[in-house]
């Protein structure tokens, strides 16, 4: 369940120059969410940050603090641009099962009564109107409503980009949503289906288990929000290769070229940093020196 979480939040999403620590060490580095990148002859460093796509504004770093490093970088760069308007027009449609599927096609009369309760009682309206939408997004939009999580959910992704475009920062994209898409409809329809019915069966569990990943994030431990992120049944292993470890290593040739170009503030889930096959060990292989920022 955990996992699924993570995949669809994907689709919908600092401090003075003094205050960066250096970790030269062997020493363990202080967890952050902000990482400087410098070396292999950048003129200028840019920075990458990891983000959390819906959550409440209580639990965010302040925009104002992540704003003093955006401000010493040329461009945003996020996971998709969600400046441009056709791929978010795409997205929108990406929501929908294809070919007139349905969950009445993955579910059991009564599996369909229990989801039906719960889109009535969290979404406030019926299943009927609702049962052409994919089962992963049907969980997310659960997930993050007021009633479930306790507030009204920011997307930190977004604010970043209307930041960005409020300084006149261009905004690119390391992939479309097409791609992006792609991977998250590499999860079969009847797992995505089961796993909503086990939100239907216990939304409390599923509630608790995404508020557990807010509070890891709020340590601002990339690591330990990396093994929360991935704890999974063995056969979700191959897709959370697909989601998380193929997806960072495409990202680090746009990456050396983007740095290379100019300075840039990356913003990406922040599940794709840490461990062995996250962007900042990638990053660290390829001879950049990858430095934690407090914030």
């Amino acid at each position: 369940m955990r996992k699924l979480t993570r995949a669809a939040l994907s689709l919908l999403a600092i401090c003075a120059a003094s205050s960066i620590v250096f970790t030269q060490s062997k020493a363990k580095a202080e967890p952050s969410l902000l990482y400087q990148v410098t070396g292999k002859g950048l003129a200028k460093p840019s920075y990458i940050f990891g983000t959390f796509h819906a959550i409440c504004s209580t639990e965010m770093v302040p925009l104002t603090s992540v704003d003093t490093y955006l401000n010493q970088t040329d461009q945003l760069m996020m996971e998709i641009d969600m400046d441009d308007t056709a791929e978010m027009q795409s997205m929108s449609k990406s929501i929908f099962m294809a070919d007139g599927k349905t969950l009445k096609d993955f579910l059991t009369p009564d599996e369909l009564a229990k989801v039906d309760e719960l889109m009535k009682s969290y979404l406030g309206a019926p299943l009927n109107n609702l049962t052409n939408i994919k089962p992963s997004m049907l969980t997310v939009l659960v997930l993050t409503r007021p009633k479930a999580i306790g507030c009204t959910p920011v997307t930190f992704d977004l604010e970043l980009m209307k930041s960005a475009v409020g300084k006149k920062k261009p905004v690119v994209g390391l992939e479309t949503v097409a791609s992006q898409v792609k991977v998250l409809d590499s999860m079969p329809l009847d797992k995505q289906a089961k796993a909503l019915y086990k939100v239907a069966a216990d939304p409390t569990k599923a509630i608790a288990e995404l508020k557990k990943l807010m509070d890891v994030y709020k340590t601002q431990d990339v690591e330990k929000l990396f093994d929360a992120t991935t704890k999974q049944e063995t056969d979700e292993m191959e897709f959370h290769a697909r989601l998380l470890d193929e997806r960072n290593l495409s990202w680090i040739p746009k990456l050396e070229v983007a740095f290379k170009e100019k300075p840039t503030f990356v913003a990406v889930g922040a599940g794709h940093l840490g461990g062995k096959k996250g962007v900042l060990s990638l990053l660290r292989k390829k001879g950049y020196q990858v430095s934690p920022v407090k914030l």
